[in-house]
């Protein structure tokens, strides 16, 4: 070997540097979908569960006698979830009164029931409309 032959061995500290500005380049924008990404799933999971909590309302419903007259109830899912709330409607519409006129005995009510919960700085709502007749 001649003296004016160098042996290089590893990067040099500007070849390290051009290839981590390129990975920050690719990485920004790829931990920004992961983020999005997790938060997409968590709202998925909260209307799931809002589904099935208003869903479990629904039946409880329907399995008392409709009232009367127009109401409201509302509440929140308890220990589990209280930040998840609900309020149940029950309204009287004008097809329904024509009907109840027509057919003697019958009662019927639209049922609505809203369920809310939080999302950031938010209230997201799921809404569950139904009618009944007893």
């Amino acid at each position: 070997m001649s003296k004016n032959q160098i042996h290089k061995q590893g990067f040099t500290l500007l070849e390290v540097m051009t290839a981590m500005a390129i990975l920050a380049m690719f990485m920004v924008p790829l931990l920004g979908a992961v983020i999005s990404g997790i938060s997409g799933v968590e709202r998925t999971r909260n209307l799931q569960l809002a589904r099935q909590y208003g869903l479990n309302q629904l039946d409880q419903v329907e399995m008392e006698a409709i009232p009367e007259m127009e109401m409201e109830q509302s509440g929140n899912f308890g220990p589990e979830h209280p930040e998840m709330e609900w309020r149940i409607e029950f309204r009287k519409r004008p097809e329904l009164e024509l009907l109840e006129q027509a057919i003697s005995g019958l009662t019927t009510m639209e049922v609505v029931i809203t369920v809310s919960w939080p999302d950031g700085n938010e209230r997201r709502e799921l809404v569950l409309t139904s009618l009944m007749a007893q």
